[in-house]
């Protein structure tokens, strides 16, 4: 999100990216599409020692990058007029500022945490964490931030947790360059996302597998990154096992640059996303923008990407009978193609850029009163 950001800001503002290391800004532009090279932004990045004792931590997941940015903001924050957060996590910017929250991850602390005001006695009583009184954390100062959500879904887990009701603010979604005609395209499903067991793929492979009793001409198709988590290895096997089983109606796109994934979207009519709780759900987004018609689990702020349809939107007792339906049904099918066609302008840049620079301006509006 950072990367749309200062597209969207860079050309009336001064940027300046606040960020761990060195940012890849050719590997930003082809991934998102932005036009970032060559731009006037600034760049502050955390030093290399610091970077290294961060290098050190065995949890790959650790908050105390994100913690040390906190505080490295505190400073910076009086040399600018505006300061906006894009990251992961929701931040304490040492006052007021806009926070893009992708989902609430730090408000579970303090259901059994204090923030930084307990100091380092609260920290000996178990009361308080070290990495909060690194970036010196303060719940009161989150508060005071302007939030925009990435869903509906995620703003009422935001609301949950601070007692802040978020205004939505759907990211940006490229569409595909060229896309076939819906009678062009293969009568095959797309599944998209990191190679792990949180995508669900081989419960995909399962559920279609049903699906095809009735329906024998379907195919499948798997696109997305091997996984390098720790949870993966397991998994990742396992999945290739499958797709060899089913070798005459499956396949496997293993690490498909990005034009490639693209291109795929454009030839297949159907999407199918497998994900429990997604917060938002770019994959299913950009079949949306590519002209598939996407089904998704009935959970998280994906539903939002299909207008909550419940021929779309399936629990796993009755994604076989969902998804049958819609396939065996051509009015029903062109219906749904009609009204998933005029969702596509909620996920558009030109929508984004205007719902974040009325934000961005009304923050300044503020600060300057």
């Amino acid at each position: 999100m950072a990367a749309w950001t200062i597209e969207v800001l860079k050309d009336e503002y001064d940027v300046t990216l606040l960020t761990e290391g060195e940012p890849d800004v050719e590997g930003m532009d082809q991934f998102y599409g932005t036009s970032l090279r060559g731009s006037n932004f600034a760049v502050i990045r955390v030093s290399g020692a610091v970077r290294f004792l961060f290098g050190l931590d065995p949890d790959k997941r650790s908050i105390q990058p994100v913690a040390y940015l906190m505080r490295l903001c505190r400073q910076y924050r009086k040399n600018y007029d505006a300061v906006i957060a894009t990251g992961t996590e929701e931040m304490d910017l040492g006052g007021p500022g806009l926070n893009y929250v992708h989902y609430p991850y730090l408000a579970r602390f303090w259901e059994k945490y204090r923030d930084s005001g307990a100091g380092w006695t609260g920290c000996l009583r178990g009361e308080t964490r070290p990495w909060m009184l690194l970036a010196g954390i303060r719940v009161d100062r989150i508060k005071q931030t302007t939030m925009l959500a990435n869903s509906d879904w995620t703003a009422r887990q935001v609301e949950k947790g601070y007692g802040i009701r978020p205004r939505t603010l759907y990211p940006p979604v490229p569409a595909p360059p060229r896309l076939l005609r819906w009678e062009d395209r293969e009568e095959s499903f797309l599944s998209a996302g990191t190679l792990n067991a949180g995508k669900r793929m081989d419960w995909i492979i399962g559920v279609l597998g049903k699906v095809r009793e009735r329906h024998p001409g379907i195919r499948l198709h798997l696109a997305g990154p091997r996984d390098t988590g720790a949870a993966a290895g397991a998994f990742y096997p396992r999945l290739r096992k499958l797709v060899e089983q089913h070798r005459d109606w499956v396949e496997l796109h293993e690490g498909l640059p990005r034009a490639e994934l693209f291109k795929w979207m454009g030839r297949c009519r159907y999407g199918i996303h497998a994900l429990r709780q997604e917060h938002f759900g770019i994959a299913p987004a950009e079949m949306l923008m590519a002209g598939c018609v996407p089904f998704v689990h009935d959970s998280g702020g994906q539903v939002e990407i299909v207008g909550r349809d419940p021929r779309l939107c399936y629990e796993d007792e009755d994604a076989v009978e969902k998804i049958s339906a819609v396939l065996a049904d051509g009015k029903m099918r062109e219906a749904l193609r009609e009204m998933l066609a005029a969702r596509r302008e909620l996920f558009t840049l030109e929508r984004f850029r205007a719902g974040l620079r009325a934000a961005v301006e009304e923050l300044m509006r503020d600060s300057c009163g």
